[in-house]
């Protein structure tokens, strides 16, 4: 899940509506390689919401977002209950990027029921060597071999070019972490 600022907004974010624009082309472009699709949920992202780039990354949401917290738990929940979904995946949110904490109180806080929530790590903490892969207590971890879809994993991952150009030195370096990294980690909630 993606929070993106509805579209007439961009042009009041200065240099960061490009940003917007480029990383929800990004989402776009992924959703089509894996044949997912994409929907855009009307929610001000924490720029707009008047976070400033130094406190993007901060575990205490204030009340605004906590408000935002219950709005979009209940659109996931209509959601769910709408498209008879069995299966939520949803960022760990382990670098406590507020926007992904948002999503993940909101799906943690579901009272709908026939649905299991899966977590995953997000870009670019799902390689082995930059987190530590300890399970939480209340989640049970599942590893999985995609050794036989690695070279669409690559694809997709390549397509998000502004994270790879703040995370990584080059495309050549990340492609060879991934390589190396033939399976994938989930965390189911068993709580």
């Amino acid at each position: 899940m993606t929070i993106f600022p509805d579209r007439r907004k961009f042009y009041r974010i200065k240099r960061k509506g490009s940003i917007y624009r480029r990383k929800k082309r990004e989402e776009i472009d992924y959703g089509k390689l894996s044949g997912v699709e994409i929907i855009f949920l009307k929610f001000k992202s924490a720029l707009l919401r008047g976070r400033t780039f130094e406190s993007l990354i901060d575990k205490n949401l204030n009340e605004i977002e906590e408000k935002q917290v219950i709005e979009l738990r209940d659109v996931i929940s209509d959601l769910v209950l709408k498209e008879n979904i069995s299966e939520i995946y949803c960022s760990r949110a382990r670098r406590n990027q507020v926007d992904h904490i948002i999503v993940k109180k909101a799906v943690a806080g579901l009272s709908v029921a026939g649905y299991d929530i899966f977590y995953y790590e997000d870009f670019p903490t799902f390689l082995p060597d930059s987190k530590n892969l300890k399970t939480d207590t209340g989640y049970s971890r599942i590893e999985i071999d995609i050794s036989n879809v690695i070279e669409e994993k690559i694809q997709g991952i390549l397509l998000y070019e502004s994270l790879i150009d703040v995370y990584f030195k080059s495309k050549e370096l990340l492609v060879e972490k991934i390589r190396v990294t033939t399976f994938e980690v989930f965390w189911k909630d068993i709580s």
